[in-house]
């Protein structure tokens, strides 16, 4: 048994199912909590009960809106509800790893924005669970470090996966880019929703105008499979169309079907298919083995268009030494950046960081002015320095001047510059 934080966690949070698995050390891929012979996905229920009450569905929702969330006659704020929710959920470790802590957990989620984002950082904060132990991303990004994660033949060329819940079909298809230096891996999305939402009674008429549209012939094999299946079929030809694609995933509640089993040996001509509903969630242990653990993607950058293109550096003079101080990570979602340190001026007429573009473009120098504290910069007061994000490009500075207690009451004086870091 040991209290050292050594558990690398991924969650994979859904509105009505939530998954979890942990990074084995000894078998070196991700394993499902959980999981039985009933239940081999090993899906949870994301549900609370209170007092011996009836469960409370859906209250991601509540989460996502802040609307509080109803149990009984009370109201309770949708932050906390998602906190015992994750304590119930995270305490499932405890019989296989029992006496080990959290290292590093990803939280993976369908979409995401900000206000989401922070009210799920507020619940794991209930539980104890502060941010230098957590991280949020969205499906794309999971995806991403999914495929990253396994062998190179694999992602030798693009990559492809189908999503469907059986509501919704979502393509998406990786690809790198090895040109840049790291080299810039992206994902492209297309939403097949309303091409797939046919009926069994209306899916040879489904199958006849999406044909004609995408003008893709259909042979007597192909005829003979299901209805529904035969529209997947000719969606995926549309979707790989003059590309080569030499992985396809397959993943969601809505592919455990016959017509499903029929096709799919068809779409793995040529190419390595899978299928399974563990991606995002085991993505999210791989994520969280990059964040928390050793680093195994140095050469690669995962690019979303929320995440920020550029490294923000500072040199100072710590602990003896002079040093590169990170102030924000290229490849962050800019929402989440929010970092706070305490700068002792010595001389220094305004505050010199580097902004370091992590694809193309050259570095440059982002000056900050510390006017008014002139005649106490030389090591006479104490200032602190918040670094937020705007946008994907403009980050937001706020200074203040603290001083150094009594000997040097600060102002408590704040000014703020918004600068375009590229």
């Amino acid at each position: 048994m040991s209290d050292e934080r050594t558990l690398i966690l991924g969650l994979d949070l859904c509105d009505e199912t939530t998954q979890l698995a942990v990074y084995d050390r000894e078998l070196m891929e991700p394993v499902l909590m959980g999981q039985s012979e009933e239940n081999p996905d090993a899906l949870i229920e994301t549900a609370v009960s209170f007092e011996s009450r009836d469960p409370i569905t859906g209250f991601l929702e509540n989460v996502k809106s802040g609307k509080s969330v109803i149990d009984g006659n009370k109201k309770v704020k949708p932050e906390r509800v998602l906190a015992y929710f994750l304590r119930k959920t995270l305490s499932l470790t405890r019989m296989r790893y029992p006496g080990e802590k959290i290292k590093m957990l990803v939280i993976t989620v369908p979409d995401m924005d900000k206000e989401y984002v922070d009210r799920i950082y507020e619940s794991l904060k209930l539980i104890g669970l502060e941010n230098d132990r957590v991280k949020i991303i969205d499906h794309k990004r999971s995806y991403m470090y999914y495929v990253l994660y396994q062998k190179k033949e694999l992602w030798a060329s693009d990559v492809g996966l189908f999503d469907y819940d059986g509501k919704h079909l979502i393509y998406r298809q990786l690809q790198v880019d090895r040109t840049h230096n790291p080299a810039l891996v992206g994902v492209k999305h297309k939403d097949y929703t309303d091409a797939f939402a046919v009926d069994e009674a209306d899916a040879d008429d489904k199958k006849g105008d999406f044909l004609s549209d995408e003008l893709i012939s259909i042979d007597d094999e192909t005829s003979a499979l299901a209805p529904k299946g035969v529209v997947f079929e000719n969606i995926v030809k549309s979707a790989l169309r003059g590309q080569y694609v030499s992985s396809l995933f397959m993943t969601g509640e809505g592919f455990e079907s016959e017509w499903a089993d029929d096709v799919f040996p068809r779409l793995a001509v040529g190419r390595r298919l899978f299928r399974g509903r563990n991606l995002y969630v085991s993505g999210a242990v791989y994520a969280a083995k990059e964040f928390g653990d050793k680093k195994r993607l140095e050469d690669y950058v995962v690019f979303s268009p929320d995440m920020v293109p550029v490294s923000l550096t500072m040199e100072v003079y710590q602990d003896g030494k002079t040093v590169d101080l990170e102030l924000a990570r290229a490849g962050d979602p800019w929402f989440e950046v929010d970092t706070e340190v305490d700068l002792i001026p010595d001389g220094d007429t305004e505050i010199v960081l580097n902004s370091k573009p992590v694809f193309e473009g050259e570095s440059k120098k982002l000056m900050l002015d510390i006017s008014p504290v002139i005649g106490k910069n030389n090591r006479m007061t104490r200032l602190g320095l918040r670094v937020r994000f705007e946008d994907a490009k403009t980050a937001i500075f706020t200074i203040r001047d603290k001083g150094f207690g009594e000997i040097m009451p600060g102002t408590d004086r704040v000014w703020e510059e918004t600068v375009k870091c590229l």
